[in-house]
């Protein structure tokens, strides 16, 4: 028979461990101390430096031909698997053999060649998002030729206009794109813009676990049935963090590649919205979120001023999950040290840095 005192020390251990569970439950959701250097996993991040197989992707140096630089890119499309946040593998066609796709780059004027092989079962083709290409080089058959298994096609433009833009299969676009195919195309400006110490491109895109597997995603009536969000193709906690000194200044990329709109939220300060679609903003914004609809790009700038770890994310509550699981989902982490000499507060702020950009958007509009 278990006496009163053993039911009161049972009560205790077990009252004990339901409080020590809920705190550290709120601590998890409050302070996010799952934020921490977690072992990168090759297996489920192919963008991984020591990964990057060169047989899928091949970027050749800026090159003269004839009145023209050159910037020539190979990619082939492979069938893939990545890892959602739950460890559950994903079927994708990825761009390179990595999702997302690698990040292209040119300079406006410049031509731009990019040559797509197929290694999968289904044609597929790359529609460039932004970009004024001919009919033939848009991507969208039957104009355009849709590149079958086994072959190769290249796609040849002069890259115009400069800015934030991507590239995508418009191949059943509502499937090939929830499978993994886009990536990011940045053309830069002739013209310098103002500096910048850290210029990063984050791709913003949903889920849906149902079709890890097997199945046509992209089903009309399923659109808000996602259950995992990523940035660059990685759920939190597993999001690469921004890492800032105080004074330094980020520009941040932020591209749309999924089906529903999110609003981005900052912690602790404001940014600066300084592009749409790739076009400069005579008058640059001072946000602390901003929303951004399927298919739109988002500049933005962040200039480190206040120390701390700040998380930035979509301020859609459950897309800061994965599968409800919180905390997750589409959110990364904006780390500010302090700098190493006095910084006044006198520097914080971004009226310098919108009078900067105010100016370099009206040298660009007038060029």
């Amino acid at each position: 028979m278990i006496s009163v005192r053993s039911r009161l020390v049972a009560g205790l251990l077990l009252l004990f461990t339901f409080s020590f569970a809920r705190l550290e439950a709120y601590a998890q959701d409050h302070h996010h101390v799952f934020v921490k250097e977690l072992p990168t996993d090759a297996s489920r991040d192919p963008n991984l430096p020591g990964s990057i197989d060169n047989n899928y992707f091949r970027a050749i140096p800026p090159h003269r031909e004839g009145n023209h630089t050159v910037w020539e890119y190979f990619i082939t499309v492979t069938e893939h698997t990545v890892l959602l946040a739950n460890k559950k593998p994903y079927k994708v066609w990825a761009y390179g053999n990595r999702v997302p796709g690698p990040t292209l780059t040119a300079v406006e004027g410049d031509l731009v060649k990019v040559t797509l092989s197929n290694e999968t079962s289904v044609g597929h083709t790359i529609h460039f998002h932004g970009l004024y290409v001919t009919p033939e080089m848009d991507g969208v058959p039957p104009v355009s030729p849709m590149v079958m298994p086994g072959s190769s096609y290249t796609y040849s433009f002069i890259a115009r206009p400069a800015g934030t833009h991507f590239y995508h299969c418009h191949v059943d676009t509502n499937e090939h794109m929830n499978r993994g195919m886009s990536g990011a195309f940045i053309v830069k400006t002739r013209i310098p813009e103002p500096r910048v110490d850290l210029d990063w491109v984050l791709l913003l895109s949903e889920w849906n676990s149902k079709y890890a597997e097997e199945g046509k995603p992209g089903n009309p009536r399923e659109v808000n049935d996602t259950d995992y969000f990523t940035i660059n193709g990685k759920s939190f906690p597993y999001t690469a963090p921004i890492d800032l000194v105080q004074g330094q200044v980020a520009r941040l990329r932020l591209i749309n590649v999924g089906s529903q709109t999110h609003s981005i939220h900052l912690h602790g300060q404001s940014f600066l919205v300084t592009h749409k679609d790739g076009a400069p903003m005579r008058e640059p914004q001072e946000m602390d979120t901003v929303a951004i609809s399927p298919g739109e790009r988002i500049d933005l700038l962040i200039k480190a001023d206040q120390p701390g770890e700040w998380p930035m994310h979509c301020h859609t509550a459950a897309h800061q999950t994965n599968a409800g699981v919180y905390p997750g989902g589409m959110m990364t982490h904006v780390r500010i040290t302090a700098a190493s000499k006095p910084y006044p507060t006198s520097l914080w702020g971004l009226s310098a840095l919108r009078k900067q950009w105010r100016q370099s958007a009206i040298v660009h509009e007038d060029r």
